[in-house]
This record gives C-alpha cells, sequence and structure tokens, in this order.
C-alpha cells in the first residue's frame, strides 16, 4: 500500500527542509555570510533601517563614496565641521556635531555616554546593555532613528543650504522613535511626556 504523497527536500538527508541546508549550498558556491551581520528591527520603519544599513557598509552617498567614484563633488570635506572626509564612520560616530547628538542621547536615555570608534559600536552598543531582550531593542531602535535622523540633517546642509542644527537632530530622533517604537510595540500605555523624561517600564 502506497503512503501518502509528501514534500521532500532532497538538499537535506531527513527530507525536511531547514536554512542551513541553504547556507551550505550557497558557500558551495563561494558565498560567505557577511561580515557583519546588520540587526534588522522592525521597531522602525525599513527606510530607517536602510540608512543604518548601507551606512555600516560605507554605502551612502558621502562625498568621499562619490569623489571614490570618480564623481566631481568640489570640497569632500565634512558638512558639518569641514575638518575631515565625509566617510559614514566620520559624520555618525567621530564628527564632533555628531558626538554631542550621542551625548544628549545618552543622557536622555539615562544611560553611559556610549564609547564608539566606529559605526559598528554604535549599531552594536545595544548588546551590553542591562536589560530585556525588549529594551535593548528599543535602545536598538533609538540609534537607528538618530543614524536616519544625523543623514536627514546631512542633506538639509548639503541640498537645503540648512545651519547644522543639533538641537533640531535631537529633538527629532526623540519625537520619532516615540511614534514609531510606540506604535510598533504592546506599550501603548507609555506617554509622551514619559518618553521625554525617559520614565517608562520596559
Amino acid at each position: 500500500m502506497a503512503g501518502q504523497d509528501r514534500w521532500v527536500w532532497s538538499l537535506c538527508p531527513s527530507g525536511e527542509f531547514n536554512v542551513a541546508s541553504i547556507k551550505n549550498i550557497a558557500a558551495t558556491f563561494g558565498r560567505t555570510a557577511p561580515v557583519y551581520p546588520f540587526f534588522w528591527n522592525n521597531f522602525v520603519p525599513k527606510k530607517v533601517g536602510i540608512v543604518s544599513w548601507r551606512a555600516v557598509m560605507e554605502r551612502l552617498p558621502t562625498r568621499n563614496a562619490l569623489a571614490a567614484r570618480n564623481i566631481d563633488i568640489g570640497d569632500p570635506s565634512c558638512p558639518f565641521c569641514g575638518e575631515y572626509a565625509e566617510t559614514c564612520d566620520h559624520i555618525f560616530v567621530s564628527c564632533h556635531f555628531a558626538q554631542v547628538i550621542w551625548l544628549v542621547i545618552a543622557q536622555w536615555c539615562n544611560i553611559q555616554p556610549v564609547i564608539a570608534f566606529s559605526l559598528k559600536d554604535l549599531l552594536d552598543a545595544h548588546v551590553v546593555m542591562a536589560g530585556s531582550k525588549k529594551r535593548k531593542k528599543v535602545f536598538s531602535a533609538i540609534f537607528q532613528v538618530v543614524i536616519w535622523s544625523i543623514w536627514k540633517m546631512r542633506n538639509a546642509v548639503v541640498f537645503g543650504n540648512e545651519y547644522p542644527n543639533i538641537s533640531k537632530v535631537v529633538e527629532e530622533s526623540k519625537s520619532m522613535s516615540f511614534l514609531w517604537i510606540k506604535h510598533r510595540t504592546n506599550s501603548l500605555d507609555w506617554t509622551w511626556n514619559e518618553w521625554k523624561s525617559f520614565r517608562f517600564v520596559m
């Protein structure tokens, strides 16, 4: 008597599909896992995560990146400080403009100032923070929103002739992270006043 028909995954001895078998097959074609496994955070929109993802790979169209593609951009220096070449690590981490923003964000979140030497350090900062997985995920989301807001300000300076404004970046980071995180979690009882003073249960 014949058995019931069933799906069989021929690439795995058990016949059951698993992701590991796909990775093993991909590896045979010279493909390897990314050097830096980016953490996609569903507490924020994809457009926010994409900025951080592209930044950590130096794939944003910074002046340094455009110059490397032989695109004439004139002055390749940072639009915030004008002292160093505009790379992702510089405008998001080492530029004085960004450093002040991260210091203010740390004070707002009631955490120690984040010591970062690269964008990867910032994006991984939540991993070593104390607290629950949800708390760490909230911090990860906030940091990605800050990076997104800094990039928006950079574009406003470059294309809109705006003056670099730290307060605007900080306030936008607070308000947008509140709206996105509040409505993408079950913490609908958080109020704006609690968020502004970072007083709520996670």
